[in-house]
């Protein structure tokens, strides 16, 4: 009987037991309930104590870059591409100097008006080349034909002078519309 005596509560015990049982029981209460869509604001939230898990993707903006990382290793080489693919082109001002190309072309002579040849740097022979008017630096609006092809003679080309019969160089010809060869801007393209 005197173990019991020992064990028994004094009320201070009982009344600390109640208060912890009703703070708990409210916590769990607050836990389970859910809260009211918007009740929480920014007045309510301590700074820096959310995460970036506690946000949707794409609701926080990203911050500034960090520096670059270490180059990965060359990835295997790619499949060869198609012949044809691509094409070399320039635009031309009538006084022969180049307004824009897709690099590697330069004008290899301009011998007598509205005759001009270009250096692709590689054959135009065997492929389709295309040669149009252009306006770079050229007002006039009597243009005729403009038409072009491969140096080098034979079936395709046309011989050209002695130093540009190559078969990496173009002769373009333009002309006014009575047929007159005179300078004019053009486009020349040359595929594959």
């Amino acid at each position: 009987m005197k173990m019991f005596k020992r064990l028994r509560p004094t009320p201070s015990m009982v009344i600390a037991c109640f208060a912890l049982l009703v703070v708990l029981g409210g916590t769990g209460y607050a836990a389970v309930q859910a809260l009211p869509r918007n009740s929480v604001t920014s007045v309510q939230v301590k700074d820096h104590s959310l995460l970036a898990r506690d946000f949707k993707s794409g609701q926080l903006p990203r911050g500034a870059p960090g520096p670059a990382g270490p180059a990965g290793p060359a990835g295997p080489a790619g499949p060869a591409g198609s012949s044809g693919a691509g094409a070399r082109w320039a635009l031309v001002r009538p006084d022969g100097g180049i307004a824009a190309q897709s690099g590697g072309i330069t004008l290899a002579a301009h011998p007598t008006s509205g005759n001009y040849i270009l250096n692709f740097g590689s054959a135009a022979t065997g492929h389709l080349i295309l040669a149009s008017g252009g306006y770079a630096g050229d007002a006039g609006d009597q243009r005729g034909e403009t038409t072009a092809g491969p140096c080098g003679g034979g079936s395709e080309g046309r011989t050209c002078p002695t130093g540009f019969d190559t078969t990496s160089h173009v002769w373009i010809q333009t002309r006014e519309n009575g047929g007159t060869t005179a300078d004019h801007s053009f486009y020349v393209a040359v595929f594959g």
